[in-house]
């Protein structure tokens, strides 16, 4: 029984260094093509930066900087191409990416400034207006990422069980009554920030979005049949909420609220 305990114990020591091992190379591999990207980048060989930024995210070191540089390498190298930008779908790649960065982290301005550069290439539709109170609380939660918010919310939480001490301890009442009023507006911005938090976390893990994918531009269809009507012919770089999926086919819904059918090959998840 020791001999078997031993024996196991031994595998699990061994398994772990071979997995610490793995997870250096990777490391290592992935650090020499970020510098390789980053290289290939600087001289404008932006085929090749694309090609090392992949195979960074291919060893699942993929991070909000990470899909900015790569959207910004798949669109320098749309331009860079002969003949009409973005001929090979560098542009719908781009988008696909900043997105993705965004989606890790929404306080990314670079990133955000760039989608809007890249968006003004495509046929992309306005979403319908929001009211004034759905605008005003998307600004105010755009000013920081989930995780501000998040911790935000918790140092306000912890300084209104300070200030409610004070409250309890102090027998004065001008205290007393400043103390109340600042632990009530306290905890009332912690509740708005988890509130902030959690509506950019349910954001950033929405796996609905898509982006279409095409070199010109993709048919969307009536319905899921090649021979049905053509409603839209959205450009590469559209983003669209993909709602469900019939074989070969997705049906999707555009920011302006038409719904149609694409072939899901032409369209790739955030």
């Amino acid at each position: 029984m020791l001999n078997i305990t031993k024996k196991l114990v031994l595998f699990v020591v061994a398994l772990l260094g071979a997995a610490l091992c793995y997870a250096s190379d990777g490391r290592v591999e992935a650090e020499r093509e970020w510098q390789r990207a980053l290289d290939a980048y600087s001289k404008r060989e932006y085929g090749v930066a694309v090609e090392a930024f992949e195979r960074v995210a291919e060893l699942g070191f993929g991070g909000s900087d990470l899909y900015y540089n790569l959207g910004n390498a798949y669109y320098k190298l749309g331009q860079q191409g002969e003949g009409a930008p973005f001929a090979q779908g560098e542009l719908g790649r781009a988008i696909l990416n900043y997105r993705r960065a965004l989606k890790i982290d929404s306080s990314n301005d670079d990133a955000r400034y760039n989608l809007d550069l890249a968006v003004d290439h495509t046929n992309d539709t306005e979403a319908l207006p929001l009211g004034v109170l759905a605008t005003m609380w998307a600004a105010v939660r755009g000013v920081m990422s989930s995780n501000g918010w998040a911790i935000l919310s918790v140092v306000l939480f912890v300084a209104t069980l300070a200030i409610v001490l004070v409250y309890l301890l102090s027998n004065r009442v001008v205290i007393r009554k400043i103390s109340f009023f600042v632990a009530i507006a306290l905890i009332i911005v912690s509740i708005f920030g988890t509130l902030f938090s959690l509506s950019l976390r349910s954001l950033n893990q929405d796996s609905e979005q898509a982006v279409v994918m095409c070199n010109s531009v993709s048919s969307v269809h009536a319905s899921p049949d090649n021979t049905s009507k053509v409603i839209r012919q959205p450009s590469q770089g559209v983003t669209v909420k993909v709602l469900r999926e019939h074989d070969q086919w997705s049906e999707i819904e555009f920011a302006d609220g038409e719904k149609g059918w694409i072939v899901t090959n032409n369209i790739e998840r955030i």
